[in-house]
């Protein structure tokens, strides 16, 4: 009897194993799935997505959680489509993660463009947009993205405040956040659009693409060269 009972004990045990394991992997699988949506710009199959908390949550070590991966893709999502609000929101539930303070001060800077504030008022925005990068720093000191918006929004801040009163330094205007045609408009995750070097003239591009199979075939072999003779 003793015996029975231990064995129902361990099946149990590993029952229950196997059901976090595979909740754990399907997790998993679902951040490499919003990774490969944010890449190509399947921003509604992200929104779906639900910051849920796994196995490996529990579990000692400093990494990071699959939930804060999950919150990471929404807040990028949420930045590129111009949701600046919504990235300050993802901030106050993950407020050690390095990425989402990152977006969070990325979003609070293109809000502030789309404000009208002059004067004191601006530069008062820009003080808290420069908090913004100092606590994206601290998380991450390494981080070379935080340090060059900061140095940039800190000059910005410095012009507004130096501008004659009633008039504002000139910033670049935030992204459009609108699709054209398959792909957004202006800047993506992966940059600026490419487009032809600006003094170039197009007839004077040449492309070289390769020969269909079908007509390498049909072209003459090339004659045998002379043998050379070694030296030496």
């Amino acid at each position: 009897m003793r015996t029975m009972i231990g064995r129902l004990f361990v099946t149990a045990v590993l029952i229950v194993a196997a059901w976090l394991s595979w909740s754990e992997s399907n997790l998993a699988a679902r951040v490499a799935d919003a990774k490969q949506d944010l890449a190509t710009f399947n921003y509604a199959a992200v929104d779906g997505l639900e910051a849920t908390r796994s196995l490996s949550d529990y579990l000692p070590g400093d990494r990071r959680l699959l939930a804060d991966d999950v919150r990471v893709a929404q807040a990028r999502v949420a930045y590129w489509l111009g949701r600046y609000d919504s990235v300050a929101a993802d901030t106050e539930e993950s407020s050690a993660d390095a990425d989402i303070l990152l977006a969070a001060a990325n979003a609070a800077f293109r809000q502030s463009q789309r404000e009208t504030a002059t004067g004191p008022a601006a530069v008062q925005r820009l003080d808290g947009v420069l908090q913004a990068y100092a606590a994206a720093m601290k998380a991450a000191p390494k981080s070379a993205d935080a340090a060059y918006n900061y140095e940039y929004v800190a000059r910005i801040r410095d012009q507004v405040a130096r501008a004659p009163q009633g008039k504002s330094a000139r910033t670049a205007p935030a992204p459009p956040n609108r699709m054209g045609g398959d792909l957004p408009v202006g800047a993506t995750i992966h940059g600026g659009p490419g487009a032809p070097p600006p003094d170039a003239k197009m007839e004077e591009l040449q492309m070289i693409a390769p020969m269909e199979y079908g007509d390498r075939e049909t072209q003459p072999e090339a004659t045998p060269g002379v043998r050379r003779e070694r030296k030496g």
